[in-house]
C-alpha cells in the first residue's frame, strides 16, 4: 500500500501552526506515541480511538518490521513546505472550482507543475474566480498544505479521522482542519529515511 491520510490546517497557505504544538497536543492525547526520529512516531496507545477504519476488522501492522523500512502504519509530521506541493491520490483526484463547483477541464497537463508549486494561480474558465492550486476542491483525494500530520499505510477511504482528533487540532491550534488521502511521494516509495 502508498497511500497516506493526511490533516492539514486551514487556510492552506498562511503561517503554519508550531510542529512541536502539534506534536505535544498528538501526544498528550496517546494518539502518536514514540518517536521513531525527527518527524516519525509509531501509533500511540489511543489511536484507534481517533481514526475511524471501515471494515469489521482492519488489519493494520503498527510496528516497524523485523527487516526495516517505512511500510508499517506510522505518523509523520510535516511543516513548511515552501513553496507548498500538491499531492493527488492518483485515478481519484479531480479537481472543482471551490466557488461554482465547474470540473477543471485538463489539469492532468497541469499536474506535475502543481506538484512542485501549489500557490500558482488557477483561474477557473466557468465562473472567472482566480485562487491557488492550493485552495481547489480535491473532494478529499489531493491537498497542498504547508502542513500536515500523515498517517502512512491508509488505502483511500479507508479510514477517516474521528470528530475528536480534529477537534482536538482545531482547539489546540486555533484553525479549522481537513483531511485528505494522498500516495505516498516518489522519495517514500524509495525507503529515503527521515
Amino acid at each position: 500500500m502508498n497511500s497516506s491520510l493526511h490533516l492539514f490546517p486551514l487556510p492552506v497557505l498562511n503561517e503554519t501552526p508550531a510542529v512541536s504544538v502539534v506534536a505535544t497536543l498528538l501526544q498528550d492525547c496517546g494518539f502518536m506515541g514514540d518517536k521513531l526520529c525527527e518527524r516519525r512516531y509509531l501509533a500511540g496507545t489511543e489511536f484507534f480511538r481517533y481514526v475511524t477504519f471501515a471494515g469489521c476488522a482492519p488489519q493494520m501492522q503498527l510496528e516497524m518490521p523485523a527487516e526495516g523500512g517505512w511500510d508499517f502504519c506510522h505518523i509523520s509530521l510535516h511543516q513548511d513546505h515552501q513553496p507548498p506541493s500538491l499531492q493527488v491520490a492518483n485515478l481519484r483526484g479531480r479537481p472543482r472550482c471551490p466557488t461554482c463547483r465547474t470540473r477543471v477541464p485538463a489539469w492532468q497537463e497541469q499536474l506535475p507543475g502543481w506538484r512542485k508549486d501549489a500557490s500558482q494561480l488557477h483561474q477557473c474558465g466557468n465562473c472567472g474566480a482566480v485562487l491557488p492550486v492550493a485552495e481547489l476542491d480535491w473532494r478529499q483525494y489531493g491537498f497542498a498544505a504547508r502542513c500536515s500530520v500523515e498517517i502512512h499505510q491508509v488505502y483511500p477511504g479507508e479510514a477517516v479521522p474521528a470528530d475528536g482528533l480534529v477537534r482536538l487540532l482545531k482547539d489546540g491550534t486555533g484553525r479549522d482542519w481537513r483531511y485528505a488521502w494522498v500516495d505516498k511521494p516518489v522519495c517514500e516509495k524509495m525507503d529515503i529515511p527521515c
